[in-house]
């Protein structure tokens, strides 16, 4: 796994980032909302179910998340 983490990070693939981020459609896939805890705003990236990638500038996949209602 480290190996292959490794091989995609060299030809540039990255990681997005997206838990407590502001929710993007063009990076976010929403799959469920969740009421607000205090001191966050709707919108809010809570948790994320399945983490995204992106070359550059694509998104190779969108990161499936939950969001603040």
């Amino acid at each position: 796994y480290q190996k292959f983490s490794d091989a995609l990070q060299r030809v540039g693939v990255t990681p997005i980032e997206a838990v407590g981020k502001p929710f993007d459609e063009d990076e976010h896939e929403a799959m469920m909302q969740q009421p607000a805890p205090d001191g966050t705003e709707s919108g809010t990236v809570l948790a994320e179910i399945q983490p995204g990638y992106r070359l550059g500038d694509r998104v190779l996949r969108h990161a499936r998340v939950i969001v603040a209602e």
